[in-house]
């Protein structure tokens, strides 16, 4: 895990080529209507920036503000909620969510040959630094109660938690979505370490660690790249959107 992490965000730094043509693979791949899905999740990922930073010019400068609230734990944003109630419902209507993720109990019967354009490693912790997974949104701090009343507090909340996290869809390793990714980036070491992270090891980078990676690391030109905003909006965008809509529930 600490791999594919540190390969991922300490060496994320390099452009592409041939970006059109990657984005025909990646759409081709997903097909007509996915594809759509998927664009229209990228147009309401925008707007909600635009919403939330109307003063800033430039998306990738919206997209910097963006993930400065994150690094920062500021995640007073607005939502629209007409927006995200129609962009959940075609994720949902076309299947792209699944090929997304999967909530508990759920199937998912297609298999794609991941192996093509995913190579083995050997896995090696040694001199690795310590990294930080996915825990919506939440940073884990063990704070030592300073009372009985005080710890059996601590636990509700981490029960309360807890069954939110059962509640949330995890990464599908075996999506579709996933592999349009590795087949149109087959050249892109380290998106094929995302793509790798996800369905050889079920893990997810925190959006803090995300935030990290991109502003320390990428120009603010290439925030917006497509596979970059791709990763912003996958797993923190989307992840916002669903946690609001269980949240609601």
């Amino acid at each position: 895990m600490k791999f594919y992490l540190t390969i991922l965000f300490l060496s994320f730094s390099q452009l592409t080529s041939g970006q059109q043509v990657d984005r025909e693979i990646f759409d081709a791949t997903l097909g007509t209507q996915k594809a759509h899905t998927y664009s229209m999740l990228e147009g309401s990922f925008e707007q909600f920036l635009t919403l939330n930073y109307p003063n800033e010019k430039s998306l990738s400068k919206k997209m910097k503000r963006y993930l400065l609230d994150i690094q920062d734990q500021n995640f007073n944003w607005t939502f629209d909620s007409n927006l995200s109630s129609i962009t959940l419902q075609q994720l949902e209507s076309s299947g792209l969510r699944k090929d997304i993720m999967l909530y508990k109990n759920e199937t998912y019967k297609e298999r794609f040959p991941f192996e093509d354009y995913i190579k083995e490693k050997k896995l090696s912790t040694e001199g690795s630094e310590e990294v930080e997974l996915n825990e919506d949104f939440e940073d884990i701090i063990e704070i030592p109660p300073t009372s009985r009343k005080e710890g059996k507090r601590l636990r509700k909340e981490e029960i309360k938690r807890q069954k939110i996290r059962d509640k949330f869809p995890q990464p599908n390793k075996h999506g579709l979505f996933y592999y349009a990714l590795a087949k149109s980036k087959k050249d892109n070491e380290d998106i094929l370490a995302y793509v790798s992270g996800i369905t050889k090891y079920e893990i997810r980078p925190s959006p803090s660690l995300i935030a990290y990676g991109f502003i320390e690391n990428l120009t603010e030109e290439e925030f917006i790249e497509w596979e970059n905003k791709l990763l912003v909006i996958v797993e923190i965008y989307l992840s916002s959107l669903i946690y609001n809509d269980i949240m609601k529930k």
